[in-house]
């Protein structure tokens, strides 16, 4: 390679790195809002998990919300990025859901970002409805409004049993793919009938709300897990440019040292010829 093709292949992987470090400091930036997103919504996922715990047994098996149905028409909703540049975040869910969803008997498919759309959409999975975006800054009106068609239409028995696939933080760096069944909510045993509020209303209101929180967190998990997956994905990036661009220099270096040794040698010999 000439000396002015390694000067422009410089300048190209220099305008690359500042692209990808500007890129990481944007994921570093999202990371840290929706960690704080992350923290409430686990934390609120925990209360109410202890507040439906009571209801989550044999005594109010007849809810629809937890009665255990024979057919086996399933659902899942699988929770993936809207693009890519982000290591194999995307990889690793998809599979992972792919995996299970093998020996299930699925029906229906509502994928959460563009990336599952597209995978899903490749196998000819039947997709009622994808929702795009909502992984970027998850709020609960997101939530709100996949728990609404789902339930929706989990009572109209298009389906009877409902999995969600997502990406689980066990600490920021340390992420785990989970699929768990999130309909009908699986029931616990218990010796007496638990003192809480009376009412099909009271009880379906305590379960929505944790269909709720339950969407909540997947989507506020996912959403950090890839924000970070993305800040070391472009960090790795800008080392990676600027290993290239210290080779890349070496040899712009060595060719120009080469070009002056060859020019004064030239020289000498000109005019040694001169003298002779």
């Amino acid at each position: 390679m000439k000396g002015q093709e390694l000067k422009r292949r410089i300048t190209g992987v220099e305008e690359t790195v500042k692209i990808t470090k500007a890129m990481q400091m944007i994921a570093a930036s999202k990371m840290h809002k929706v960690q704080q997103l992350f923290d409430a919504a686990k934390l609120y996922m925990q209360r109410v998990n202890d507040a439906t715990t009571p209801v989550m047994t044999s005594f109010f098996s007849d809810n629809a919300l937890l009665k255990q149905r024979q057919d086996d028409k399933t659902a899942f909703i699988v929770i993936a990025g809207d693009k890519g540049l982000c290591g194999d975040y995307n990889h690793l869910i998809l599979d992972k859901a792919l995996g299970v969803m093998a020996s299930k008997n699925v029906s229906k498919v509502f994928p959460i970002g563009y990336m599952a759309r597209d995978f899903f959409k490749k196998r000819n999975y039947d997709m009622i409805k994808t929702y795009i975006h909502l992984g970027l800054d998850p709020i609960p009106e997101d939530a709100r409004e996949i728990i609404y068609d789902i339930i929706t239409r989990f009572l109209s028995e298009e389906f009877d049993k409902v999995y969600i696939a997502y990406t689980d933080i066990i600490t920021v760096s340390n992420h785990k793919q989970v699929v768990e069944r999130l309909l009908p909510i699986p029931t616990l045993e218990r010796q007496s009938e638990p003192n809480i509020l009376t009412g099909e209303f009271s009880v379906e209101a305590i379960l929505n709300q944790y269909l709720l929180a339950k969407i909540y967190y997947a989507l506020t998990s996912s959403s950090l897990a890839i924000n970070y997956k993305r800040m070391v994905a472009m960090q790795q990036s800008t080392t990676n440019g600027e290993e290239i661009i210290s080779e890349l220099k070496l040899q712009y270096n060595h060719k120009r040292q080469e070009s002056i040794t060859t020019a004064l040698v030239d020289a000498s010999a000109s005019l040694q010829g001169k003298r002779l």
